[in-house]
């Protein structure tokens, strides 16, 4: 327990040099580690987050009636340390924003009006290039994992066989629906799981976002930055619409919506729709609340609204996004 104490204080305070996380632990370590978890993620359809909450649960009331809870604090103070250095650590490398070279022109009013025509102009082409019927989920997968594969090598000079199967858990999803989460990626096991729900054009974007974390990029901002590389640079349409779609998302406003033809206008209002009806706001707003304190504990100060950093990244970087095809 005292270890784990000793984790999360490094966690929760910029002890740890970045450049010496990014060089020594997460283009090193880290891809070892992966590559040995993928036997575990890999290893089983299903989800082993339901696997981990049916024995920790019983396990949890149990302890809790037996008056055990030093019992729950060595399985806390476990899975705390399984997370951290196995993959949590990840979250004190250096930030994409001092790796890349930013356009600084980029983040002007204009450059983002800009941006965001351009992004209504790509969705309005590519809607029509969509397959008529459902999207191929088997492709979706192996092209999101390509994909993705190819953005962080590129980043980081590093490749490895990284666990990719998607998974849905049973036992979670009724809550992903209600709180709002389109995907999780589970750090004890590392395995990508997404809601059941998503319609089909938000799927290959969600899968490369859940992936990025697979690879080693905790923060959601650069976990989203990687997703679109990976999306709208891909070969594939269904790809390239669902990364520019995800994006549409942070730029979007009333007057910009008139830039898109009813097709994608419509997938807008489709998204739209699921979230409202499957949402329960208290539950969204606490779910929030507590992946804001968490992502604040692992020192991304910017919280939840780092998600949105991705439009920054994106508009500064796009003279460089041939190296990413």
């Amino acid at each position: 327990m005292g270890l784990a104490a000793v984790s999360f204080v490094l966690s929760l305070f910029p002890l740890i040099s970045p450049a010496v996380v990014e060089a020594r632990f997460s283009r090193t370590v880290f891809p070892i580690i992966s590559s040995f978890m993928r036997f575990w993620a890999d290893s089983v359809p299903i989800a082993w987050l339901d696997l981990l909450l049916l024995a920790l649960v019983p396990f949890a009331l149990w302890c809790m009636w037996r008056r055990r809870w030093k019992w729950i604090g060595v399985a806390v103070a476990v899975l705390y340390l399984v997370f951290f250095w196995t993959w949590g650590i990840n979250y004190h490398r250096q930030p994409l924003a001092d790796k890349l070279s930013l356009d600084a022109n980029a983040a002007s009013r204009d450059a983002i009006d800009e941006f965001a025509r351009r992004a209504a102009r790509e969705l309005n082409a590519l809607y029509p290039q969509l397959p008529p019927n459902s999207f191929d989920e088997s492709a979706i997968h192996q092209e999101s994992a390509k994909r993705v594969a190819r953005v962080v090598d590129v980043l980081d000079g590093t490749n490895w066989a990284a666990p990719s199967r998607i998974k849905v858990s049973i036992l979670a999803n009724a809550w992903f629906r209600v709180a709002g989460i389109d995907g999780v990626f589970n750090p004890i096991v590392h395995e990508p799981i997404i809601n059941s729900q998503l319609l089909d054009i938000e799927r290959p974007f969600i899968i490369s976002h859940e992936l990025a974390h697979v690879r080693g990029y905790p923060d959601e901002g650069d976990a989203n930055f990687v997703a679109i590389l990976a999306t709208i640079l891909s070969e594939h349409p269904q790809h390239r619409y669902s990364g520019w779609l995800h994006l549409w998302f942070y730029l979007r406003n009333r007057e910009l919506d008139a830039l898109l033809d009813p097709g994608p206008r419509q997938d807008v209002q489709r998204i739209l729709d699921r979230l409202r009806r499957e949402q329960i706001e208290w539950i969204s707003n606490v779910q929030s609340a507590v992946l804001d304190l968490f992502l604040k504990a692992n020192s991304v100060q910017e919280g939840v609204r780092s998600y949105s950093r991705v439009v920054l990244l994106a508009a500064g970087t796009q003279d460089t996004w041939d190296r990413f095809r």
